[in-house]
């Protein structure tokens, strides 16, 4: 399995234990991350965010080298992956890529039209970390609020003073959530979480009143707990998680912290915990597809 793992990114983690924890009991699965590249005999899965120049065409070329490169090495396969390309020599590259890829999926419909462009066919399934159990929800552990570094520092600045505002009006703590390392530097101001592990992050996430996050899977640990959340969308993966699970709930996810008050009402949350059932489900479908695609192979 390939992935960035191994990196402090907990989103990539819970990527990593998921799989890890699925496929386990019927497959031997051995994490590879970079900068190693797959050398191992295949078949390998690779999984998360790769496809994307969003932050940088370098690491996009890296990905699609390492899958042309296990191609090699045996079967290839890519599950629940994410795709945004903004350039020329990006869709080229992962036309290259995935000449010779058994298996594709992807987790939105943006990422399988993107594919599609390129005249690849991809199976579409919510990310697989929304397949996990709900946590027990306790709901009295203050505000968490999650940025990234890439955010304009104007907009950060304005997160945390509207965060504070808010925090105040409810009569609650505001925190940091760091998903990364590289949050930190972007909650200055805050007293910080840093949970180890993606179980510890859903247990903080459970026990908030309600996140304010920026990352993908911040936003999706708080969908798995039942949390109300508003989204900072950053980047395109966002968006489309919240399109997934805009379809049962009352009124759009906030994108800003106006109105945030109505999240915490019994409309929102019933819809919420719909959203959270149907995504469930979905997603455990699509773990399901990759077995099957493995059992092909055995």
């Amino acid at each position: 399995m390939y992935g960035y793992f191994g990196h402090g990114n907990l989103g990539d983690e819970a990527l990593r234990e998921t799989w890890i924890a699925t496929l386990a009991p019927e497959f031997r699965v051995l994490p590879c991350s970079p900068p190693r590249p797959p050398v191992a005999r295949g078949p390998w899965l690779f999984c998360g965010g790769l496809l994307q120049d969003r932050t940088s065409l370098r690491s996009l070329a890296f990905y699609a080298a390492a899958i042309r490169f296990a191609s090699g090495r045996g079967p290839v396969g890519l599950a629940g992956i994410g795709v945004e390309l903004h350039r020329g020599a990006a869709r080229g590259l992962v036309k290259a890529a995935l000449a010779r890829v058994g298996y594709l999926s992807v987790r939105d419909t943006p990422s399988q039209e993107a594919l599609a462009a390129l005249g690849f066919e991809a199976r579409l399934f919510p990310d697989p970390v929304l397949s996990w159990t709900p946590p027990p929800r306790r709901g009295e552990g203050g505000l968490l609020l999650n940025l990234v570094p890439t955010l304009p520092s104007g907009l950060r600045a304005r997160a945390i003073a509207e965060a504070l505002s808010l925090g105040e009006a409810l009569g609650t703590q505001v925190k940091g959530l760091a998903m990364s390392p590289a949050d930190i530097p972007a909650l200055k101001g805050l007293p910080v979480l840093r949970p180890a592990t993606p179980a510890q992050a859903l247990e903080l996430v459970a026990a908030a009143s309600l996140v304010i996050a920026a990352r993908l899977h911040a936003l999706e640990l708080a969908l798995v707990a039942g949390t109300p959340f508003v989204a900072i969308p950053y980047a395109g993966k966002v968006e489309a998680f919240l399109q997934l699970v805009e379809r049962e709930l009352p009124a759009p996810v906030p994108r800003a912290l106006g109105g945030a008050e109505d999240l915490l009402g019994g409309d929102w949350r019933r819809g919420l915990l719909r959203a959270r059932d149907r995504l469930r489900e979905e997603a455990r479908e699509g773990i399901e597809d990759v077995r099957r695609w493995l059992r092909t192979l055995a």
